[in-house]
């Protein structure tokens, strides 16, 4: 199954952490921020990153963990681009949004 066809079963609150990955800077999300911004913490916001970090293509990953975040709160995360690019997981999602 290719990664685009993967995008279209995910939940809407993963697509919306998605959203948020392909608009960052180098790909990379704090956590902590992220669910301040589509409303989720604890363990919802928990079980939307390790949902997405297991979903894989072939051997690799989504995203990929990417370190504790600078306040110290959670982890960084970061998009795996050799999967797909920031660009085209932008249209994807905002396509998939927009419904």
């Amino acid at each position: 199954m290719g990664i685009e066809s993967r995008l279209y079963r995910l939940s809407m609150n993963q697509l919306k952490v998605l959203k948020l990955l392909a608009e960052s800077r180098r790909g990379v999300v704090d956590s902590a921020r992220v669910g301040k911004k589509i409303g989720l913490r604890g363990k919802a916001l928990g079980g939307v990153f390790s949902s997405l970090a297991r979903q894989r293509v072939g051997k690799e990953r989504l995203i990929l963990p990417w370190g504790r975040s600078r306040e110290g709160v959670g982890l960084r995360w970061r998009l795996n681009t050799k999967l797909i690019s920031q660009r085209r997981l932008a249209k994807i999602v905002d396509q998939l949004l927009a419904y």
